[in-house]
C-alpha cells in the first residue's frame, strides 16, 4: 500500500513544490519565521505542567537563537508516528522537517524526489564538532544517508552499546539470600539465571497469585540493542545465536541467523524453561504493556533489556513500589569460553529530512548544532541554558527535542559514564569533568549513592543506567577483553525482502512459539528452514549475496 500511495502522489508533490514558489515564507507575528515539523511523542514525556511539544524549552531556544518558530504538523507516538509520516508523504502534505525511521522509507522519498540533497549545506553549516561525530562512526551514517553521492538526510547515530542485560531485582536477590557474579565479570552464566528465576517462582518474595519466572514478548528475538526489551535476544547470543540477523560467514556467505542450529539450540533451552513452569505460561500472547504491569505487580522480577530500560520501564516498578530495585547483568556464553557475545551496529539510527521545495534547509543543520553541539558542550550549561537544565533534572524525555534522535560520538557513551563513576567514587573530581551535562549526571548520580533510600525518581534513572548499568557492569566485559562483538553486514532496499519479509517474519514468530511451547517438535526445525526458503528466504539471500559479493570486490 505504502508504494502505490507513495507513487501517487509524486505528481501532486510536484506542483505542491512548484506552488510555492520554489519555498515561500510564512512568519508569526514577531517577523519569526514558521517551520513545520513532525513529532515523535512519548506517553510519559515528563514535561513540566505548561510545557508541551510545541512550546517547551527546545523550541523557545530554536525560536530565541535562529529566529525560527516550530509547529507541529502532527504529532504521534510509536509506531503511531510511522503512520503519521506515511500518510504525510501519500497525500503530500510533508511537514519541513521530519525524522522517518528506517531506511527503506528514506529511500522512497528519494525515488520519489520528494526531499532536498542536503550535501552543500552539510558542508557548509554543519559544526567541526558534528563533523567530528560522524567521523568517529568512520562515517557509515553518512553512507547510509548518502545515494548517488548526494546527502539526502541527516543520520542519528546508534549510540546503544553491547552486550544485552537481564534487570533483576535486587531487593529480591537481597531477601532471598542470592549470591551472583562471583567473579565479578560484570556477567551470570545460564545456569545461575535458570536459578534465580526459579526461587523467585518458589519463593515468591511478593506473594503474588501466580509468580512467573521470565516473560517475553511474542516474538522473541528482534534486531537491534535498542529493541531487546522483554525478548530473549541476550540468551540467544550466548548461544552463538543471532536470530533476525542477515550475516556473513568467514567466507563472505550469507546467511540468516534464524535458521542455523545454535538458534535451535537456544529454542530447545528456551523450551526447557516453559517445560519446567519458568517461562511464563501465557508465552505467546502477552503483550508489552502486559509484561510492563507483571513488574509492576510483583508477577515477575527478571526483566531482559538494554541498559536504559530503567529510564523509560523500569522506573514505573519503582514508582508503584518504593524498595523496589534492579541490578542488570550480562549473560556469559554457553560454551564455557567464559566470553560475552553481542551485536554492533555502527550505522544510522533514523533521519532527518528536508521537504523539497523548503526555502532554508540550512536550518536543519542549524538545529541540529544547536541541540547537539552548543547546548551540550557549554561552559555552563545551568546560567547559559537554565532551562534545558532544569529538564535535566526533571529527566524530561529526548523527544521534547525537535529531533528525536541521537546525535553522539560513538565511543562516548561507555566512556563518558566510566569517567562520571570516578567522579561519583571520588577517584576524580566533579568539576573536572569537562563535559557539563557530565557534571550534571554526576551530580544526580552522588544524591543517590550517599543517600540511597528513598531517591528521587529522576536521579534513581540516572544512578541505576549511567553508573550501576553502563560504568559498573558493560564497561567490565570490555576492560577484562571478554566482550565478543558481531558486526552484521548492511543490506538495503533488498527487494526480496520488501516483497516477502512481513510474511517470512510472520512464519518465524508464529514457529518459534510452538517450539517454545511444544505445540511443534523442535524436531521440525529443519522443516522451518525449508518453509522459510520456500516461502522467499532463498530470495532474499541471493539478492543479499551479490551485494555481499559486490562489496568484497
Amino acid at each position: 500500500m505504502r508504494k502505490f500511495l507513495i507513487g501517487f502522489v509524486v505528481l501532486s508533490s510536484a506542483l505542491l513544490v512548484t506552488g510555492c514558489g520554489g519555498g515561500k515564507e510564512t512568519k508569526n507575528a514577531k517577523g519569526d519565521l514558521i517551520v513545520t515539523i513532525g513529532r515523535q511523542t512519548i506517553q510519559n514525556s515528563k514535561l513540566p505542567k505548561g510545557d508541551t511539544y510545541e512550546n517547551n524549552a527546545y523550541t523557545k531556544l530554536v525560536e530565541k537563537k535562529l529566529g525560527v518558530e516550530l509547529k507541529s504538523t502532527f504529532e504521534a507516538n510509536g509506531e503511531d508516528y510511522d503512520r503519521q509520516v506515511s500518510l504525510a508523504i501519500a497525500s503530500g502534505d510533508m511537514p519541513d522537517l521530519m525524522v522517518v525511521n528506517s531506511y527503506d522509507e528514506l529511500k522512497e522519498l528519494v525515488d520519489n524526489d520528494l526531499i532536498e540533497d542536503l550535501t552543500n549545506y552539510y558542508d557548509k553549516n554543519a559544526s567541526k564538532n558534528i563533523k567530528e561525530i560522524y567521523e568517529s562512526y568512520d562515517s557509515i551514517p553518512l553512507k547510509e544517508a548518502t545515494f548517488d553521492d548526494k546527502l539526502m538526510a541527516i543520520p542519528g547515530t546508534s549510540v546503544d552499546d553491547g552486550p544485552g542485560l537481564v534487570w533483576i531485582r535486587k531487593d529480591w536477590l537481597d531477601k532471598l539470600g542470592i549470591k551472583l557474579d562471583a567473579d565479578g565479570n560484570g556477567a551470570i552464566t545460564l545456569e545461575e539465571l535458570k536459578a534465580t528465576a526459579k526461587t523467585f517462582v518458589d519463593k515468591n518474595p511478593d506473594n503474588v497469585a501466580k509468580p512467573v519466572g521470565l516473560a517475553l514478548n511474542y516474538w522473541l528475538a528482534a534486531t537491534g540493542y535498542g529493541n531487546s526489551t522483554f525478548t530473549s535476544s541476550t540468551i540467544m547470543h550466548s548461544f552463538g545465536a543471532f536470530p533476525r540477523y542477515y550475516l556473513a560467514d568467514k567466507s563472505g556467505k550469507v546467511y540468516y541467523g534464524s535458521t542455523t542450529n545454535e538458534t535451535k539450540k537456544a529454542l530447545t533451552y528456551l523450551k526447557s524453561w516453559y517445560d519446567e513452569g519458568l517461562l511464563d505460561p501465557q508465552f505467546g500472547t502477552r503483550t508489552f504493556d502486559d509484561i510492563t504491569a507483571m513488574l509492576i505487580n510483583g508477577e515477575t522480577g527478571i526483566a531482559p533489556g538494554p541498559w536504559h530500560l530503567p529510564g523509560w520501564n523500569l522506573s514505573q516498578v519503582k514508582e508503584s513500589n518504593p524498595e523496589a530495585d534492579f541490578v542488570p547483568y550480562a549473560i556469559e556464553n554457553q560454551n564455557g569460553d567464559g566470553k560475552i557475545n553481542a551485536t554492533s551496529d555502527k550505522g544510522a539510527g533514523s533521519f532527518i529530512v528536508v521537504k523539497k521545495g523548503f526555502a532554508h534547509p540550512e536550518l536543519a543543520l542549524k538545529i541540529v548544532n544547536l541541540i547537539y553541539d552548543k547546548v551540550p558542550n557549554s561552559d555552563n550549561i545551568q546560567k547559559e541554558y537554565p532551562d534545558l537544565y532544569k529538564y535535566s533534572q526533571l529527566d524530561v524525555d529526548g523527544t521534547a527535542r525537535p529531533f528525536n534522535v541521537e546525535i553522539y560520538d560513538a565511543n562516548s557513551g561507555i566512556e563518558d559514564s566510566v569517567q562520571i563513576a570516578d567522579a561519583v567514587d571520588g577517584k576524580i573530581n566533579i568539576n573536572d569533568l569537562t563535559k557539563p551535562t557530565d557534571k550534571t549526571l554526576a551530580q544526580s548520580i552522588k544524591k543517590v549513592v550517599d543517600n540511597p533510600k528513598d531517591p528521587d525518581i529522576n536521579d534513581w534513572n540516572k544512578y541505576i543506567t549511567t553508573y550501576v548499568a553502563r560504568a559498573k557492569t558493560m564497561a567490565i566485559p570490555r576492560e577484562l577483553g571478554i566482550l565478543n562483538e558481531i558486526v552484521p553486514p548492511k543490506f538495503h532496499g533488498i527487494k526480496a525482502l520488501e516483497k516477502n519479509g512481513a510474511q517470512l517474519t510472520k512464519l518465524e514468530e508464529e514457529t518459534f512459539i510452538k517450539f517454545v511451547t511444544g505445540e511443534e517438535s523442535l524436531a521440525n526445525f529443519d522443516q522451518f528452514i525449508a518453509n522459510w526458503k520456500k516461502q522467499g528466504g532463498s530470495d532474499v539471500l541471493k539478492e543479499m549475496q551479490k551485494v555481499q559479493d559486490s562489496s568484497d570486490k
